[in-house]
């Protein structure tokens, strides 16, 4: 696959865009320890509702970040897709953000996932854009933060492993899932190449949650989302959300 990645200097930075168009000065701007990104409005709703989360005005409204009660967290949306979320990670971490949770959804590929299962992305196939505009020429990024999730993550029985990130949600082609489930990829989703990608190159760490929202078998798709399984999984990970990612 062609490489983009140029070592150059950017043109256009976080600070030149986000001090642009919120009119405000870094310092207004800077941001604590920890970010939580999700992508469902439900699930922002609910972490901000039990954790008093408080909008930060000076990003708003070019962003809505939410400083979660007296704690060194914010916890934001993100759009879908790698685009979105890699443009995201730039802005946090150029004000201040070390350490970034991702909480998404994704496809299962592999028979043994059910939808509402909960999944830590050890890595993720780089079949998105983005990721190729940042170093690496491994096929698979990692986490780079995996280490201290495994644990706490296990003792909840999610499982973990490599995840497939196709930014073209339409050409999850029959054979792509096939040869993608047969060397053990667990899913497939939009994001988590990028994030790792973006995540390791500004050399903070980051860590991708993901509940199973949908079954991808043979060359059929079935969707689980609104069911009562899909609701368990996505209560069970908003749990361990609130107990563990919150410092």
């Amino acid at each position: 696959m062609k490489k983009f990645f140029d070592p150059s200097p950017p043109v256009l930075t976080p600070h030149d865009i986000v001090t642009a168009l919120t009119g405000r000065k870094e310092k207004e701007l800077l941001l604590p320890k920890r970010a939580i990104i999700t992508f469902a409005a439900g699930d922002l709703n609910f972490v901000v509702r039990q954790k008093k989360g408080v909008l930060i005005d000076a990003w708003s409204p070019f962003k809505q970040f939410y400083r979660l009660d007296d704690t060194n967290t914010i916890i934001t949306r993100s759009f879908i897709g790698g685009p979105a979320i890699a443009a995201l990670v730039e802005e946090l971490t150029a004000f201040g953000i070390e350490e970034l949770i991702m909480w998404g959804y994704c496809g299962a590929l592999n028979e043994e996932l059910l939808v509402g299962d909960v999944i830590t992305a050890v890595g993720a196939l780089r079949e998105d854009g983005v990721s190729h505009h940042y170093p690496g020429e491994d096929p698979v990024v990692q986490s780079n933060w995996l280490e201290e999730w495994l644990p706490p993550a296990r003792s909840q029985s999610f499982h973990e492993g490599v995840i497939w990130s196709c930014d073209a949600i339409y050409r999850e082609t029959v054979s792509k899932v096939s040869q993608y489930r047969d060397m053990g990829i667990k899913a497939v989703e939009m994001e988590a190449a990028s994030f790792y990608a973006v995540s390791r190159y500004k050399n903070v760490k980051g860590i991708a949650f993901l509940v199973v929202s949908d079954l991808l078998s043979g060359d059929k798709w079935v969707g689980g989302f609104g069911t009562k399984a899909f609701k368990a999984g996505a209560r069970k990970l908003s749990q361990f959300i609130l107990e563990r990612a919150i410092v």
